[in-house]
């Protein structure tokens, strides 16, 4: 290969690396617009941090709409309770705001294993907006997965992100869920003890009393909201249930700005609500927001 030929291949190698790098990078800017307002990291007076049962269960229009007040609502599907602290601490840092209230879903499964194993994952396209989200992505990830992120913007995003950045576009956060709850296969899963079970988990206890014990020094206040899940599911360990939400009524006692509201008992036998035993349709959506916003106050 004469000298030429190389410089002419090294200059097109060149061209080429350089426009993708543009083009992933556009493409990431585009997709991290989406996703960051699908998740509403903007400010707000009351910010909600979840999982899935308070994506599915709270309307963020009508909740701004019935309280007066500003909403933003950060839910990710199978984030636990180190998840949340990141969440929590990602959008101050990345808002430079601090909300009046934080709403936050607990319940006796919230301490037990079950969720994402690899949720560190759901932070990728916010490794470069906050210290705690890299340094939580980077204690998690392996080597190989935290240098390609960091190399390669677009990486950070699957499949299962697209949706959330074109409802983000949309401003659409509503429950448009049309599955049924089947009660009768969710008998024959208990029967056969397949089901989410209650548990206390050491160690998501510290990270709970630490997230206590920040946003207290935040002067933060925190509504803790046990949300709806069935009847059938409740009744299949009341016994744990009982134990799991009697360490968190003893813990949040010593916690002057926390206050327990118990969404559950008011509609956990109304079956119609439920798209299965942990989540809500549009309709109990509507319901339980309506219910909150006449439960929460402002400092």
């Amino acid at each position: 290969m004469s000298a030429l030929t190389k410089i002419s291949l090294i200059k097109k190698c060149t061209a080429g690396l350089l426009v993708f790098a543009i083009i992933n990078i556009l493409c990431f800017k585009i997709f991290n617009y989406g996703l960051k307002q699908y998740y509403c990291l903007w400010p707000a007076d009351i910010l909600i941090i979840g999982h899935s049962m308070s994506e599915m269960a709270i309307d963020r229009d009508l909740l701004q709409e019935q309280t007066g007040h500003t909403v933003a609502k950060y839910c990710m599907n199978g984030t636990s309770i180190p998840d949340r602290l990141v969440m929590i601490r990602h959008y101050l840092e990345s808002t430079g705001h601090k909300p009046k209230v934080i709403l936050y879903d607990i319940g006796p499964r919230s301490f037990s294993d079950g969720l994402s194993i690899n949720s560190h994952a759901l932070f990728y396209p916010f490794i470069n907006e906050s210290p705690t989200v890299a340094n939580y992505v980077r204690s998690n990830a392996t080597s190989r997965d935290y240098y390609l992120k960091m190399l390669v913007p677009l990486s950070r995003y699957d499949d299962s992100r697209i949706g959330a950045v074109t409802r983000g576009y949309r401003h659409d956060w509503k429950n448009r869920s049309v599955k049924q709850l089947n009660i009768e296969q969710f008998k024959r899963q208990l029967a056969k003890g397949n089901f989410w079970k209650a548990q206390l988990n050491s160690e998501r206890q510290a990270v709970f009393k630490e997230t206590l014990d920040f946003l207290e020094a935040q002067n933060i206040r925190l509504f803790l909201l046990v949300l709806p899940n069935i009847d059938l599911l409740n009744n299949a360990e009341t016994e744990k249930s009982t134990e799991v939400m009697k360490y968190i009524r003893e813990t949040i006692s010593h916690h002057p700005n926390v206050t327990l509201i118990d969404v559950n008992s008011n509609f956990e036998s109304r079956h119609e609500l439920f798209i299965d035993p942990l989540h809500l349709n549009p309709q109990g959506q509507q319901e339980v927001t309506t219910f909150l916003a006449n439960k929460i106050d402002f400092p």
